[in-house]
């Protein structure tokens, strides 16, 4: 023992200079890492396993920089500037969008910076502390400097402790994120990121949503194709509807109400058309996201695929819309023409792109809209000139059948620029510094109902069969602070907007109280008595007994049970079979069975 002791005497006091420096390197990682996870609203670290895991993971970093460059000061700062910036970011995007940032934000860049003007940024204590903790690092990495001046360098060191350092991250990275039973488990985001990211910490679940980015659609387990094709020709013998009417699809911007939310009871409805319709034509849909997300939303809203196996991309920045299955897709193979609109730049989640490669005869973005109506000094056009730009170009379609597309914008955050006096509903009930702020969103969504009756009264005497369906995108940012306690119930109520399906003819059966956005379309052919596809029977029929599906891993049966993807059930034949089709029409990974998404 004491000749153990003597040894690590010895060596301690040969190489005393380079463990401190090596303790001062780890030192930074961790304060690099703290200021990542107050970025993430998470002051209380992740346990002490997973503190760790993150903290050499941070060092990982830090080493293939000192790999490149010889200098820990270097590749600290290297590391502690970027992490900063995206701390901070990272802190905004939770108060404005209530998810992370992620590599998917890349490519949403031009997007952010877009509509920024509309945002104030607060400094926060968070902030505050994130650049208290940035300075600390500085002070770090000026003694980490001071030290390696003192040092002798040489060459033959230097390659050893790259190659040491190299070996090191090797292993770490592989036994914690790649190896086949991985330390941090593989897909631990269910129907609330903060369990995994709280658990598990910024830095290593990250590492998770960028492994999702590069796997863009995940391979459902037991997918086989064989069953898909048997399935295609089973559901193409038969028979379709010959019904065509017009088609109007909304996604309309933060569309929510606010009172499957909290108690707002004193105040005057803010959709009080809306609440006029009879119940078999309303109902509420399950969305991907809360507080942001349309991409995702409009994803579905679209092509009926659920993003629950692509949870860590964009669609629209990351799939492949070559020759892609879609609602226009489909109708314009029964000889729709088809147009699609959103008053916003085209280069927004490269709709300008994506909204042609899907089939739409005629696309409009902001510099086709003219000068726009706006309510009071918001920045956004509103619902009502949108709608009057739609029907200007919807009168000029020819005499077909017609689909049209629009995305709205005039419900987008913030909700805080109009003066007080602008308010049309101002909310009775005090919710402290959310009170105006509700005010204004409450507002921009009576100025929707509005806009959606007198849409509705365009249509009722027309001499052409039109049918309209509108749905809210996402819940406003500020709904989770309205929530104490984000458990199940309150986590479907912020995942939920209203939907509404409008025609100037009678629907052959009522509509579900109860569904998500990907039945929209198949939900809407079904009622309207259209022609469908394969896929779209099968989706209606679905729907029957699983009305409810998610993007975080759960969903509904008609009874009203919450069931996980994975429980071995009933329905999970069902269940599966459904994901094979998604996985089967996104992937470009998949032997596509045309069949199940075209009319034969």
């Amino acid at each position: 023992m004491k000749n153990i002791t003597a040894w690590f005497k010895k060596f301690f006091l040969k190489h005393k200079q380079g463990i401190v420096l090596f303790l001062y390197v780890l030192l930074n990682a961790a304060l690099i890492y703290y200021c990542i996870e107050l970025g993430n609203k998470n002051p209380f670290f992740n346990g002490i396993f997973y503190t760790v895991i993150n903290i050499l993971s941070v060092f990982v970093i830090m080493s293939a920089v000192y790999i490149f460059v010889g200098r820990w000061w270097i590749s600290s700062l290297a590391v502690s500037i970027p992490a900063l910036v995206l701390s901070i970011a990272n802190y905004y995007t939770l108060v404005f969008r209530n998810s992370p940032i992620s590599t998917q934000d890349l490519h949403n860049a031009k997007t952010a910076i877009s509509v920024m003007g509309s945002y104030k940024f607060p400094l926060n204590v968070y902030v505050i502390a994130i650049i208290v903790f940035f300075a600390l690092s500085v002070l770090v990495t000026r003694e980490i400097l001071m030290r390696e001046k003192r040092q002798a360098r040489s060459i033959k060191k230097r390659l050893l402790h790259s190659c040491l350092l190299f070996a090191f991250g090797a292993v770490f990275v592989h036994q914690v994120y790649l190896a086949e039973n991985p330390i941090k488990p593989r897909n631990t985001f269910v129907w609330s990121w903060e369990d995994s990211y709280y658990k598990y910490g910024f830095v290593a679940s990250s590492v998770e949503v960028f492994q999702n980015s590069i796997n863009m659609v995940t391979k459902p387990d037991g997918y086989d194709e064989e069953k898909l094709k048997k399935l295609a020709l089973e559901k193409g013998a038969e028979e379709t509807a010959k019904r065509t009417p017009d088609i109007i699809f909304i996604l309309n911007e933060t569309f929510y109400d606010m009172r499957d939310l909290v108690d707002i009871s004193k105040t005057p409805s803010a959709m009080p058309f809306i609440d006029s319709l009879p119940d078999a034509q309303k109902g509420k849909a399950v969305v991907a996201g809360t507080g942001g997300g349309t991409n995702k939303s409009e994803y579905e809203f679209l092509t009926s695929n659920s993003v629950q196996l692509m949870s860590g991309i964009t669609p629209f920045n990351y799939l492949s819309f070559d020759d892609a299955n879609s609602i226009v897709s489909h109708l314009e193979s029964l000889g729709y023409s088809s147009w699609a609109g959103h008053c916003a730049e085209e280069l927004n989640y490269s709709r300008g792109i994506v909204y042609p490669k899907l089939g739409f005869d005629n696309v409009l973005f902001r510099p086709q809209f003219g000068e726009v109506g706006k309510y009071g000094v918001r920045p956004y056009a509103t619902d009502e000139f949108c709608y009057e730009k739609m029907l200007s170009d919807y009168e000029n379609m020819g005499d077909g059948p017609r689909f049209m597309y629009l995305l709205s914008i005039q419900n987008h955050g913030g909700w805080d620029i109009n003066p007080e006096e602008e308010d049309i509903i101002k909310v009775a009930e005090d919710f402290g510094n959310n009170t105006d702020i509700i005010s204004e969103f409450l507002s921009c969504v009576y100025l929707s109902d509005k806009a959606f009756e007198n849409l509705t009264k365009y249509f009722e005497n027309s001499d052409r069969e039109v049918i309209i369906c509108m749905v809210g995108d996402h819940a406003p940012s500020f709904a989770t602070e309205l929530v104490e306690n984000i458990d199940l119930e309150a986590t479907f109520n912020l995942r939920t907007t209203p939907y509404v399906v409008w025609a100037n003819f009678e629907l052959r059966k009522e509509l579900p109280k109860n569904t998500s956005i990907p039945y929209m379309a198949p939900m809407v052919l079904d009622v309207a008595d259209c022609p469908t596809t394969p896929f779209y029977d099968y989706m209606a029929d679905m729907q029957k007994t699983v009305p409810v599906i998610t993007a975080f891993s759960l969903y509904k049966t008609e009874n009203g049970e919450i069931l996980n993807y994975k429980d071995e059930n009933e329905y999970k034949d069902t269940i599966d079979t459904y994901f094979g089709m998604v996985y089967n029409n996104a992937s470009p990974d998949a032997n596509r069975v045309q069949k199940l998404f075209r009319m034969h």
